[in-house]
């Protein structure tokens, strides 16, 4: 089990992606349509629409920052 990220402090774990506000977001976004079409894919209907759950919050996020 990976802890590395427990390192950092919070602030420093917020934009790791590319210190772009919302970048870490976008990137989780992006991350669970990934997995939910995956399982989609596969026929995993419960966690593709537990997946695509979590990118509509993600979406939701990033649409409210953008106001």
């Amino acid at each position: 089990m990976n802890l590395n990220h427990r390192k950092l402090p919070e602030a420093d774990r917020r934009n790791q992606t590319d210190g772009r506000p919302g970048s870490d977001l976008r990137a989780r976004y992006d991350r669970a349509v990934a997995l939910a079409r995956g399982y989609e894919a596969i026929g995993d209907k419960v966690d593709a629409e537990r997946f695509y759950q979590q990118a509509d919050h993600f979406r939701r996020l990033l649409n409210g920052r953008a106001a």
